[in-house]
């Protein structure tokens, strides 16, 4: 019988070995454009958290049978059907004051490319004990980037936390807009491959060797258009003989010699001079 892996283990590979957001780059949209600020990136990482969770329960648990190309398109209608009537109450119902980047967000969330990646590569696999500790761990993960990022960007941008001012003496304002973010998540993403590649090697191994596949294939192609085309020998052509007597080959090439020069209006004795 299969074991069920522990937490432990599932968190491992969900939340680090293959964290969505920094190995997968799946769900960069909210975190480049919405998580400009601390406030910003606990509420969107909140109801990404929770959504990734519920999505995964509900297809784990009844979405195993239906094709593939039905499933997806699913994950993203459940989605919209949990985030939305929750959003509308959060603006209604509440004083909570949202700013117009999160209230675009959210509902985009719904359709966030890491609840459909996860859905399909473990949910559906897996029981319903296992997709919610799986979606778990992977929402864990990808909510520590969302905050780290939001928290980063306005300690540099903005020079606060918070929204409470640390009057730094230097600032960054690029780094409140999308390219200091990619940035930002190129030296996160480096960092925590490294950090795969000292303490568990055998997951980084995992990762070079999927990663190099695309790349080999391109290498073995391109090599492949370096080089030079063999030549490939024609076939030897027949010697034609020809039985015409020498004299008189000789003769005729002299008459052509002949009358070329004199086309020319050139004139040659029989001793070569001209006249």
């Amino acid at each position: 019988m299969n074991k069920t892996p522990s937490f432990k283990d599932v968190f491992l590979k969900n939340a680090v070995i293959f964290n969505p957001v920094l190995i997968q780059l799946a769900g960069l949209c909210p975190v480049v454009a919405a998580s400009s600020s601390l406030k910003s990136a606990v509420i969107l990482s909140a109801v990404a958290f929770a959504e990734l969770i519920a999505v995964s329960v509900i297809a784990s648990a009844l979405l195993k049978k239906l094709s593939r190309w039905i499933r997806v398109p699913l994950y993203f209608v459940i989605g919209l059907v949990l985030i939305c009537p929750a959003l509308w109450y959060v603006e209604t119902q509440t004083l909570a004051v949202l700013t117009m980047s999160i209230k675009i967000f959210i509902p985009l969330i719904a359709i966030n490319s890491v609840v459909a990646v996860h859905c399909e590569q473990f949910a559906v696999k897996n029981d319903v004990k296992t997709a919610f500790l799986s979606s778990a761990a992977a929402g864990m993960g990808a909510s520590v980037v969302f905050v780290a990022t939001g928290a980063l960007r306005e300690i540099i941008g903005s020079s606060s936390i918070g929204g409470i001012l640390l009057n730094l003496p230097l600032s960054f304002k690029g780094m409140t807009l999308p390219f200091g973010c990619l940035i930002l998540l190129g030296f996160m993403s480096a960092a925590l491959k490294t950090f795969i590649g000292k303490k568990h090697p055998e997951y980084s191994a995992v990762h070079s060797s999927v990663a190099a596949k695309p790349g080999d294939e391109l290498n073995e192609k391109e090599n492949v258009s370096e080089k030079e085309p063999e030549e490939i020998p024609l076939p030897a052509e027949e010697e034609i003989q020809y039985s015409v007597p020498e004299e008189y080959a000789r003769i005729r090439t002299e008459e052509e010699i002949e009358e070329f020069f004199k086309s020319l209006g050139l004139d040659f004795d029989e001793k070569g001079d001209e006249k």
